[in-house]
């Protein structure tokens, strides 16, 4: 398993995950991309097809990072950035995380889990 913390950052108002830093393109996106039951269900039902070979490569695209997806790892990258870098535009972000494909569909569960028990703990203390 991958080393992580969930933590509540005070100062942007919002649940975060922390992950080594070479993987920070995936802390990232699945703090942009893995919001809802939908989104999670999506990434993982992507993962079950490659992984029982219904298909060789996932490829996905968010609001703005992208995902592909393999059998043994997953490519997690941001989609400007690599618009920029192939138009010969270095802005000098971070432009991928390579991760093992389990180790991805654990930290989407773990974060999504994470998110909907803060979700619920907001609305429990409003009552």
């Amino acid at each position: 398993m991958i080393p992580y913390e969930i933590v509540f950052d005070d100062k942007a108002d919002k649940l975060r995950i922390c992950l080594p830093e070479h993987l920070s393109i995936v802390e990232e996106f699945l703090e942009v991309e893995v919001r809802s039951e939908l989104s999670k269900n999506l990434i993982l039902d992507r993962i079950q097809r490659v992984v029982s070979g219904e298909e060789e490569v996932s490829d996905g695209t968010g609001n703005l990072y992208s995902s592909e997806i393999r059998r043994d790892y997953t490519r997690i990258y941001n989609s400007y950035v690599e618009e920029q870098l192939e138009a010969g535009i270095d802005t000098g972000e971070e432009l991928e995380s390579i991760i093992e494909t389990k180790y991805f569909a654990e930290l989407v569960t773990i974060w999504m889990d994470a998110l909907n028990e803060h979700r619920q703990q907001q609305r429990d203390s409003t009552k």
